[in-house]
């Protein structure tokens, strides 16, 4: 270990000298100085020569050739060699006005530059510059150009005022054509608002890009006509082309994933119509105990559907534009979130219903009784099945609640059985039971809605202190109807009871009267 220790210290001692040179290079570097006259990029000094660094050159170059005369803008810019100690360099002049001088650390060696090109681009820029400069003193230019302005300003205030009428035009197409697609109204659900919005943003989106693209173009014109701002068009034009390069480029490489999607669209719509045809042949089915009844298939399409455009999207998102961008990773891990937050009382519900589907308990169309509510049975989701009440009311039952309570189902055959309704009286032991029977029957007899196959019987259910309890049971035609039919009945049985001065116990008497107790006669 010690030896190891030394190793490490005498390759750090002899090394020291170099990681000190190091650092001091990037000490004694200088920092470039961008020479820009007039917004037109003329030379980078890099190199100090003896105590005037990058930037007090580029200073004193800008000094001089802002201090130039009038006159010498005619002179053309011409460059010299010239030795510096033991420097070779190149010195611009106006004239016989030196400007600046450059040497060979002034080189972008890295793009494999030469002081020769180099003092031929500086001289062609210097003279551009001159130009320009003379260009602007020109007051035929500069009308020419100030007239092109108005011209351009014209052209773009009725370009922009065609737009806003192309706009409204635009909209009064879109309102007369939503207006009559039927297809976006279905029963309640009117999407014809809501399609008229999105095409007007839509609209309004388009138009304000071609209008922004407009006025970038205007502005480039209008800097393009004088010399002074011409540099600035010619930037604005290299970001457009830059941009239009690069959205063009991507949309070129976009195609053949584009194609993909396209591809895998069809593939998946086509996967999806055929299993809802498949699956729709199965709702017509009447049988309530089919695997495949009305309401099972109906929500067995809608699932199959679901699941094959969830696959199909899998499969296709890699191969959409953008998939891979931070953006679309973050949408991701959102709705990601969103869904294991919210979806534990869905995913309970979804289990439910799909319970209350496969297991046939109910079926659309059926009289049952769920907990305290009783009625027909209008619809079966995923999450809640509707109920119409005999008082016309709609209650909504939760999946979960109708697996967690007792469901007696009425119109459900058992062994080709339907479901009996009973009701109760109790008479006194003073009359014959074969009378009680007769009037029961008689009573049922005279009840519309009660089938005759099978027959009603009255069967007694107790034998109390006081009286005796009889129960009439039948079968009713309608099962929706049971509370008109259960009342018609009451009326019928205390018709036939008062006919035979038979005397109804209930309520209940502790002891015998000493009237029977029956309605007046009429």
């Amino acid at each position: 270990m010690i030896r190891l220790h030394l190793v490490v210290l005498f390759l750090f001692l002899f090394n020291a000298p170099l990681f000190a040179e190091d650092r001091a290079d990037k000490e004694n570097t200088p920092e470039p100085a961008e020479l820009v006259v007039w917004q037109r990029d003329i030379v980078t000094f890099r190199a100090s020569i003896a105590t005037l660094s990058p930037t007090i050159r580029r200073d004193t170059a800008l000094r001089r050739i802002q201090e130039l005369p009038e006159f010498s803008l005619y002179d053309p810019v011409t460059a010299q060699s010239v030795k510096l100690g033991d420097l070779n360099g190149v010195s611009f002049l106006s004239g016989k006005r030196l400007l600046f001088t450059l040497v060979e650390g002034d080189i972008n060696s890295a793009d494999g530059e030469t002081l020769e090109g180099l003092s031929s681009s500086v001289v062609t820029r210097l003279d551009a510059l001159r130009i320009a400069r003379l260009e602007q003193r020109n007051w035929k230019i500069n009308l020419k150009g100030f007239g092109i302005s108005v011209l351009a300003t014209l052209v773009l205030a009725a370009f922009l005022y065609g737009l806003q009428k192309l706009n409204r035009i635009i909209r009064r197409f879109f309102v007369r054509s939503t207006s009559k697609l039927s297809t976006l109204k279905q029963r309640d659900l009117d999407l014809r608002p809501a399609f008229l919005q999105i095409s007007r943003r839509i609209t309004a989106i388009l138009i304000s890009v071609i209008g922004i693209g407009a006025c970038y173009l205007w502005i480039t014109a209008v800097l393009g006509q004088f010399p002074f701002s011409a540099p600035w068009a010619a930037v604005l034009g290299k970001h457009v082309t830059h941009l239009g390069g690069e959205f063009f480029s991507s949309v070129l490489a976009s195609i053949p994933n584009l194609l993909m999607v396209v591809l895998i669209f069809f593939l998946t719509r086509g996967t999806a119509r055929i299993t809802t045809q498949v699956l729709r042949s199965f709702e017509g089915e009447t049988e309530s105990d089919s695997a495949f009844a009305k309401d099972t298939a109906r929500a067995t399409r809608r699932i199959a559907s679901v699941l094959i455009w969830i696959f199909g999207l899998v499969i296709a998102y890699p191969y959409i534009p953008g998939s891979d961008s931070d953006a679309f990773k973050g949408v991701g891990v959102l709705l990601g979130l969103m869904i294991s937050l919210g979806s534990t009382g869905l995913v309970n519900q979804l289990m439910s219903g799909f319970v209350v589907l496969y297991s046939g308990a109910v079926r659309t169309g059926e009289y049952a009784r769920v907990g305290d509510v009783e009625g027909v049975i209008t619809d079966i989701g995923l999450l809640s099945t509707k109920v119409r009440t005999p008082k016309n009311e709609y209650v909504t039952v939760p999946n979960a609640v109708l697996i967690a309570k007792d469901t007696l189902n009425y119109s459900r055959l058992v062994d080709d059985q339907r479901t009996e309704l009973c009701t109760a009286v109790t008479i006194g032991y003073d009359t014959p039971w074969r009378q009680v029977h007769e009037l029961l029957l008689r009573a049922a007899d005279r009840t519309p809605g009660i089938r005759e196959n099978p027959e009603p019987k009255v069967v007694q259910t107790a034998l109390s202190d006081f009286y005796v309890a009889y129960e009439l049971r039948f079968v009713p035609a309608d099962i929706t109807r049971k509370g008109a039919v259960l009342s018609d009945l009451h009326q019928r049985i205390q018709d036939a009871f008062a006919e035979a001065k038979v005397q109804i116990m209930s309520p209940n008497f502790v002891a015998q009267p000493e009237a029977l107790v029956l309605p007046p006669e009429e």
